[in-house]
């Protein structure tokens, strides 16, 4: 399951208190997107309470909140928070690699099979 640092429940706990929300969470949701080679995409917010069949996570206070498909996507994932000249912001490690998403693929021709994550508009994989 994931974890968060110290810096990150540390950060979670400042920006709850600066949005007058100190009893919320964060969120960790997989996103829109991350098909195939990139893999699945997470995107966090703030969430006043846990919903139905969510697992909490919890350090220092700071609470995560992560629905079951997207803590199956997790596993043992840490968030993190970086601050550097390029700017800040939370960030997911995978300490045993990033799952990868598998189900874009190239047809014969270079261009996405049919039915794939590539296929149709809005395909998020490049093939050619």
């Amino acid at each position: 399951m994931i974890t968060i640092t110290d810096v990150a429940a540390d950060k979670i706990k400042e920006i709850l208190k600066a949005e007058g929300m100190p009893q919320a969470g964060l969120r960790v949701f997989t996103g829109g997107g991350g098909c195939g080679c990139s893999g699945p995409q997470f995107e966090i917010a703030i969430d006043d309470k846990a919903g139905d069949g969510d697992t909490v996570v919890e350090n220092k206070g700071a609470k995560l909140y992560v629905d079951a498909e997207t803590a199956g996507k997790l596993g043992s994932a840490e968030l993190g928070f970086i601050s550097d000249e390029r700017g800040e912001g939370f960030v997911i490690g995978f300490p045993n690699g990033a799952p990868q998403g598998g189900s874009c693929g190239c047809g014969p021709d270079g261009g996405p099979q049919p039915g794939g994550c590539g296929s149709g508009s809005g395909g998020g994989c490049a093939c050619g």
